[in-house]
């Protein structure tokens, strides 16, 4: 959308790939560029635009580890603490 390539994400065909099972991840593009940290509204975005569940966040979480080119050590520690954030964060909306 920052690029203009979109104008609306309902009609992205990120979407449409999604239900496919074409696997993807929500990533910051260029923070220093675009004047913005972490991708906390993309996924709101994403969420609101392309009727995403709990299920697909949590998709989309893991996949921003998986495919990403940090070295595999790393991506062993990442999943360590997202799992635990995730948990926790569950709890938290469950109210518990």
């Amino acid at each position: 959308m920052v690029l203009g390539y979109t104008l609306d994400l309902r009609v992205h065909s990120m979407s449409y790939m999604l239900r496919r099972g074409v696997q993807f991840s929500i990533s910051s593009d260029d923070p220093g560029l675009f004047g913005y940290e972490g991708v906390t509204l993309d996924y709101v975005y994403a969420m609101g635009a392309w009727g995403l569940n709990i299920r697909d966040l949590k998709k989309l979480t893991w996949n921003g580890i998986k495919y990403s080119s940090v070295d595999q050590k790393s991506k062993d520690e990442l999943s360590v603490i997202l799992e635990k954030k995730w948990h926790e964060w569950v709890k938290q909306i469950n109210g518990e």
